[in-house]
């Protein structure tokens, strides 16, 4: 808070006309020197007591003066507010005498007012009512003279006149309608009405006389144009009657011609002559010029003809059923014919000529669809072998799908696109049925079966079988698009009964098979690489050298056609899921054969691993396998990294193991603990087996398993790494790995042709006598490690 600062000067003037003689209001005062003042010394304390006394009398002495001069400003300010406070009462209490005064003399003026207004009013009512009566009787006045006048009309035929002066009778007529209790004007009404009745007869009596039984025009064009206008204004109900004979006179002949449904000229074939005939009839209409236009009589007989034509038609195929030939053009003729109707008469709204006669033809639609169904079903029939020739043709890589799939959809384009035209209805949900059905169809005959009885496992199949897998992502997104357009085209009712959603999957399980097709065929060319690997002499082989013939051979087929695979598929989506599966199963495989090789001594062990690690780098390469440039993957995917590594690291535990000495048997059986690790005595005895390790010497060495194993917790009950004792056939589906959960003999079932072994493979390219001598230094690493491992056992064994 702001304190107010005065000058010196101004505080010792106020303290000299205060008068204040007191130390304790100067404007300097100082507590020290005062109380020094008052206690010089010692002694002086003595009278503490007697100054504190003296202080608290002054204070008192203050606060009293204090007081006093409050209450004295108290009571001079009360005054005053009571004496405002009375001068208010009295101001308010003239100020309401004056409101009174001013309310008085406002009652004396409305009064006043009030009295003048009276007057005013009833003059005003009465001049209101006085030229209402007078508007009354002018009309009445007028509506007698017209109803004379419109009687005398009337008689003598002057329908013109008497059509002007009748709408002025009705809309005189409406104002007279709260005076009905008026016997006058009831009279009148009546005299009205019977003048109506008397007019309505007289037009319809010229009507029949002015046209012919056959509808020709035998009277006067005008007096039957200006009847029309008479019937006009009498009521929609007489207009009505005229146009319907009209256009019963106009039909009479053609019903008489076209009614009959055996007759030759009422055969659908003819359906053009029906059509010519309504327009011959509108030509002649249009130059009667007889009706106003607002009666539409041209449309009216359009409509009529429509409703008559479209039973007549539904007579003729229900006694006679149509080709389809005769269907589709009697059906292309008619839809055009009511696209000529709509827009002639487009400017009426009230008339709507689409499907009044092609819904007769909705009942008979089948024939359309059931010549679409066998249409399809040959050109399906036809594509299976037109896809193997040209895919064995097409070498250059420019083709993507089979071309059989682009013909397929856009035949199923332009045949959605006439049947819309045809139809949006019923028939256009059949056809989708019959879309549907041969998108199955074509999936089963022509993807699955064309890899399926190919027999030849050349570079041509795997293309074929690529080529294959894109056609069924292809058209699995086509499908899609087909249905969404039928959707936009079918009406709203069949909206949700269109869907794809089976053919959809149907092509994404194909794309699967597809690549099982592909895993199975380089399984049955890999036979005689891997019947060559299982008579090597892996018990008695006495060096490790590079990597084996088959190894080799294996990775020469391999390299091919993947790189064929990879150039061929236009997903790489579906590449990379090709590459783990046949990562899975290539390692499957091998763990497979390597138990088919047995016995294997430590030396074969050794040469298995460098076969192993060649094996190991083929795979790592797959992925990048067919491409080029731009297309190159600079890493590998790390999902494919770890199937690879995984399944290795697997083969590699099951080699290393048997590459340990037997003896003594407790270092074996750490050694499988430790590279193993599961506890289960058949996987074991399949190792001691593979070591060649007869099954009387296996008792003693179980037995140290089986006490070994309560000292290691880390053990599974079964790690899966070794398959199964009953090792199947190269062929069966148990070589193939669990990931690839269907097996080729589904693509045999469902495309109801199979694929036969084929033993007679020609073997794979020999390796060059340069690529002999030379050995990779990973090789030469990975079996110095196989020789340091083996050494590092035989110290333990002498150590124990």
């Amino acid at each position: 808070m702001n304190q107010l600062t005065v000058s010196p000067q101004l505080e010792a003037k106020a303290l000299s006309i205060l008068n204040a003689k007191n130390p304790l209001d100067l404007t300097d005062f100082s507590p020290v020197d005062y109380f020094n003042k008052l206690f010089p010394n010692e002694q002086s304390l003595v009278s503490v007591d007697n100054v504190l006394e003296k202080l608290e009398a002054k204070i008192k002495e203050t606060n009293r003066e204090a007081e006093r001069i409050t209450d004295i400003q108290t009571i001079k300010e009360n005054q005053h507010v009571e004496g405002d406070l009375d001068k208010a009462k009295d101001a308010i209490k003239e100020l309401f005498k004056q409101i009174q005064d001013i309310k008085s003399k406002a009652t004396q003026s409305e009064s006043m007012v009030q009295n003048i207004t009276q007057d005013v009013k009833s003059l005003d009512y009465a001049k209101r009512h006085l030229t209402h009566s007078v508007t009354v009787l002018k009309r009445l006045q007028m509506l007698v003279t017209a109803v004379n006048q419109l009687e005398d009309l009337s008689k003598n035929r002057q329908y013109q006149d008497s059509a002007q002066l009748l709408q002025a009778v009705v809309q005189l007529m409406q104002h007279f309608r709260q005076y009905k209790s008026v016997v006058q004007i009831r009279q009148l009404s009546d005299r009205i009405h019977r003048l109506k009745s008397y007019l309505e007869d007289c037009v319809l009596k010229e009507f029949e006389q002015g046209f012919s039984p056959e509808g020709t025009l035998v009277g006067q064009a005008w007096i039957l144009h200006d009847a029309c206008l008479v019937a006009s204004v009498l009521s929609d109900s007489t207009q009505e009657k005229m146009i319907k004979r009209y256009v019963d006179l106009q039909l009479k002949s053609y019903r008489q011609i076209f009614s009959r449904p055996t007759e030759e000229v009422s055969q659908l074939d003819n359906i053009s002559r029906r059509y010519a005939f309504l327009k011959r009839i509108l030509k002649s209409c249009s130059e009667v010029n007889i009706f106003p236009d607002q009666w539409a009589v041209n449309a009216r007989i359009s409509e009529k003809f429509c409703a008559c034509t479209k039973l007549d038609l539904e007579a003729v195929m229900k006694n006679n059923v149509p080709s389809v030939q005769d269907f589709l053009k009697a059906l292309q003729l008619t839809i055009e014919f009511e696209s000529q109707l709509t827009k002639r008469f487009e400017k009426n709204g009230a008339f709507n000529f689409e499907k009044a006669i092609s819904s007769g033809f909705e009942p008979y639609f089948y024939l359309y669809i059931n010549a679409e169904d066998a249409t399809i079903s040959s050109m399906i029939d036809s594509y299976a072998q037109s896809d193997i020739a040209i895919a064995n043709l097409e070498d250059d890589n420019t083709m993507v799908v089979l071309p059989s799939s682009t013909d397929l959809f856009y035949f199923y384009k332009e045949t959605l696109v006439q049947c819309s035209k045809f139809s949006t209805g019923k028939a256009l949900l059949d056809l989708s049925k019959v879309f549907a059905k041969y998108l199955i169809g074509y999936c089963n005959k022509v993807i699955l079966g064309g890899i399926a009885t190919n027999e030849k496992k050349s570079i041509d199949y795997f293309r074929l079988a690529s080529l294959s897998l894109n056609t069924a992502d292809y058209c699995s997104m086509t499908t899609q698009q087909l249905e969404d357009k039928l959707k936009e085209k079918i009406d709203t009712e069949y909206v949700d009964q269109i869907d794809f959603t089976n053919e959809k999957e149907r092509f994404l399980q194909a794309i699967s098979l597809c690549i099982d097709a592909i895993i199975k065929s380089i399984d049955q060319v890999l036979d005689t690489q891997f019947l060559q690997m299982t008579r090597l002499p892996w018990g008695t082989m006495d060096s490790v050298g590079d990597q084996s013939d088959y190894v080799t051979q294996i990775m020469d087929i391999i390299k091919r056609y993947t790189t064929i695979i990879g150039k061929t598929v236009s997903n790489k989506r579906y590449y990379r899921t090709f590459c783990d599966r046949f990562a899975e199963w290539l390692i499957t495989k091998y763990i497979a054969q390597i138990f088919r090789c047995k016995p294997i001594s430590e030396i074969g062990a050794e040469q298995l691993l460098l076969d192993t690690h060649s094996i190991k780098t083929l795979l790592m390469d797959i992925p990048s396998t067919g491409s080029s440039g731009d297309d190159m993957p600079r890493t590998i995917p790390s999902s494919y990294s770890r199937i690879v590594s995984n399944g290795i690291l697997k083969v590699e535990a099951i080699l290393k193991t048997t590459m340990s000495p037997i003896e003594p048997p407790e270092a074996f059986v750490e050694n499988y603990l430790l590279l193993v690790k599961d506890k289960h005595i058949g996987n074991f005895t399949r190792i001691l087996d593979l070591k060649g390790i007869r099954k009387s010497d296996q008792g003693p060495i179980i037995d140290t398993f089986q006490r070994r194993v309560p000292y290691h917790d880390n053990l599974s009950d079964n790690s899966h790494m070794i398959p199964p004792e009953s090792t199947p056939s190269v062929h069966q589906n148990t070589m193939i790995p669990s990931s690839i959960t269907t097996s080729f003999s589904n693509i045999a079932s469902t495309a109801a042709s199979s694929i036969k072994n084929n033993n007679n493979v020609p073997l794979g390219l020999s390796p060059t006598e340069s690529a002999r001598g030379k050995l990779n230094e990973n090789f030469r690493k990975l079996v110095m490690t196989g020789m340091a491992f083996r050494k590092d056992l035989q110290e333990k064994r002498g150590e124990s």
